[in-house]
């Protein structure tokens, strides 16, 4: 059976998946448009850089689901300037306690803080990283160098009017990506 058929077998076999599609071209470029075209409430730039690398990949996967999906994703989001310089992070759970009491940065969610002490030269933008989706390895018996990335919600709604999902807050959407 050919690694995208076992993936899609494997996804689709996961507690809270609740459709998993292979994603056309037009529907790749469709969503990248989308990607490309947004700007914050803030007005700050937004670079999706994993949907960027899934572009790169041969295949595309979206998989619908619940919060019942055993598998953790979580995208790392960061502002920068076009320096390159950080200007803030979202955290990873074990990582909020050590950041607790610091009067060097404010809280901007209850994972997302900024540093106050900070500089970069140019343009700020939001820029999302995407997360590596080891499991698949083992179904394929290689490795596939899968990664996975969150569309914005502009695109999450334009994916799920493609393929008939209800646009409600309770089913989100993910990309994998895999195959060079």
């Amino acid at each position: 059976m050919p690694d995208v058929q076992k993936v899609v077998e494997y996804l689709k076999s996961l507690t809270g998946v609740v459709k998993v599609i292979q994603m056309t071209d037009e529907m790749s470029n469709n969503v990248m448009d989308i990607e490309k075209s947004i700007k914050t409430q803030s007005q700050h730039d937004y670079d999706n850089i994993g949907y960027n690398l899934a572009m790169n990949k041969k295949h595309r996967l979206c998989l619908f689901f619940t919060d019942d999906l055993p598998i953790k994703m979580k995208s790392i989001l960061k502002m920068k300037t076009s320096d390159g310089t950080i200007l803030g992070t979202s955290l990873e759970p074990d990582e909020i306690e050590s950041y607790k009491g610091r009067d060097d940065i404010i809280w901007i969610s209850e994972d997302f803080i900024m540093f106050t002490n900070i500089r970069g030269n140019g343009p700020e933008s939001f820029v999302l990283y995407p997360y590596p989706v080891k499991e698949l390895d083992a179904i394929t018996e290689k490795e596939l160098n899968a990664i996975g990335t969150f569309p914005t919600s502009s695109s999450d709604m334009y994916l799920k009017e493609c393929v008939g999902i209800p646009l409600t807050d309770n089913i989100f959407s993910t990309i994998i990506a895999f195959g060079d």
